[in-house]
Formats: structure tokens, sequence, C-alpha cells
């Protein structure tokens, strides 16, 4: 009999503990604090704002930067999760964020930053080209310095014909002829490439007119 209940109560022992076991196993994990940005390109006198997800209300965010003269941090007075980066002046710092419970430092999370000058100067590699209705091409430009970072701002005059993107590609939605800008915002500077919308083609290919050069994606 005693064989019996020792028996039992060894296999209630080690049910409870398989059981216990899976269960911690099945807790789910904390999610660590991250920053919205490891790497960031920038160009002198640009901001961005910079984040840290998975706070609680307890945490506590101290921003720094190691290049002070290069790039400056400000942290949001209401909320410390956010902080405004600037760009001072051309060169690489390391953004610094500290996040503590109290006293206690919870984790250092990094950002690299690269400030590159301002562009003075842009220009299609095309001023002309050409593409099918439902296929796309892409827009190649020049910016002086070619030290500079920043990206240009692309519209089209009729997104009935053509439409592009923020990396300069240009889809033809219907046949006819479309202007392309793409604009510097910090200098104001724009410059324009004029795109004719063939109809429709179902194949890619390459096509030479002149001195115009494109290549047809197919979606």
């Amino acid at each position: 009999m005693k064989k019996k209940v020792a028996l039992l109560l060894a296999f209630a022992l080690v049910f409870s503990s398989f059981f216990s076991g899976s269960t911690a196993l099945a807790a789910p994990q904390k999610a660590k604090h991250k920053l919205n940005v490891k790497k960031l390109n920038m160009t002198v006198g640009s901001t961005f704002q910079i984040r840290v997800y998975n706070m609680k209300k307890r945490h506590k965010v101290t921003y720094s930067s190691s290049k002070p003269d290069v790039i400056t941090i400000k942290a949001d007075a209401t909320n410390t999760k956010r902080a405004s980066i600037t760009a001072l002046s051309v060169g690489s710092a390391t953004i610094t964020a500290t996040i503590r419970k109290g006293k206690k430092t919870l984790r250092t999370l990094k950002c690299k930053v690269k400030v590159s000058p301002n562009a003075v100067g842009i220009k299609f590699m095309k001023r002309e080209a050409w593409v099918h209705e439902g296929n796309k091409i892409r827009l190649e430009t020049s910016i002086k310095p070619i030290t500079s970072e920043e990206k240009p701002v692309f519209t089209s005059d009729d997104s009935n014909i053509a439409t592009v993107n923020s990396r300069g590609v240009v889809t033809g939605i219907s046949p006819g002829t479309v202007t392309i800008t793409a604009t510097l915002l910090s200098c104001d500077l724009s410059t324009s490439c004029t795109i004719t919308v063939l109809p429709g083609e179902t194949t890619s290919a390459r096509y030479q007119k002149t001195n115009v050069y494109t290549e047809i994606v197919t979606q």
C-alpha cells in the first residue's frame, strides 16, 4: 500500500513539473527597447525625429551626441521616447539613447548618423524618355556635389498619364505626354523630363531612340 502511495505521489510530482515547465516556456517574451533607425543619412540643416519603441511608463530616456558640432539632439519635453535630431555640419556622429528606470540603466541604444553637404545642382540624365502603358522606367538624376546624400522630390504633372514614386520610378498609366519634375527642397532647384506613354506592351524590351535610352520593366 505504501509503495502504491509513493508511486502516485511521484507521478503527480512529475506531472505537475511537466505542465509548469510547459507554461513557463509558453510565456511571452518581453519586447526589447529599440530605435526606429540604426543608421541615418542627413544633409546639413535637415532634421529627423528619432524614437524609442517598447517604452514603459516608468522608463525615461536621455540622449547624447558624440559630436555636438555635427549633430545636436533635443528630447521631447512631454515624451522622452521622442527626440529631434538636427544636422549642423558635414561629418559623422553617433547618437546614444540611454533607457533608465529610476537610477537603473536598462539598455543603451545607438544610431550612427552621416551628414553630407546640401546639393547645389540637379539634372536628369535624359531630358526625354518613353514607356509603354502598364510598364515602368526609372529616371536617373545627377546631383552636385556628388558627396551629397540629398534626395530629390519627384512629381508628375498628370497622374492620369503617368505616376512617379519617391525613387524616380515612372509607371505608364495611359497614352499621352507628361512632365516629371525632380526638386531639391534645400535650395529649391528643379529639373524636368518629358515622358511619352505609348500603348501597352506585355513583354520587357530595350529601346534606342536618337540619344535617349530607357529600360522598360514589365510589372
